[in-house]
């Protein structure tokens, strides 16, 4: 569980990267009289007004960074829904101690704490 959880945040990690690189190629091919820089911090749902400010030449990576916005918001849903399944579900039932049978009709069968460091009980 935690290994898909793992795995989960670490491409939440490489979308937002993306993103980020793609939002600076963005800044970097537009137009400088738009001023495109103000609108990347709240700009995440404003991409019909990138795409216009931006220009053709900011076309691709600005598809780029649309895609790479919405995978990293997805990754980030699916991870904290796992996170908080995993959370609360419920421990399984393990026994505390297990039997062990002999062989030899001398020795009776007897405890044996199933963790180790506990003490065991011995009939």
């Amino acid at each position: 569980m935690s290994a898909l959880l793992g795995v989960i945040v670490l491409f939440a990690i490489l979308a937002l990267v993306l993103a980020v690189r793609q939002a600076i190629a963005i800044t970097r091919l537009a137009p400088a009289s738009e001023q495109i820089g103000s609108f990347f911090p709240l700009g995440w749902w404003k991409f019909n007004k990138l795409d216009a400010k931006a220009g053709p030449q900011a076309a691709v990576p600005l598809a780029i960074y649309k895609r790479a916005v919405i995978a990293f918001l997805i990754f980030l849903v699916l991870g904290l829904v796992l996170s908080g399944w995993a959370a609360n579900r419920p421990a399984p039932a393990e026994s505390t101690t297990a039997f062990t049978q002999s062989n030899s009709p001398e020795i009776p069968a007897r405890r044996v704490a199933a963790m180790p460091g506990a003490p065991s009980l011995e009939s």
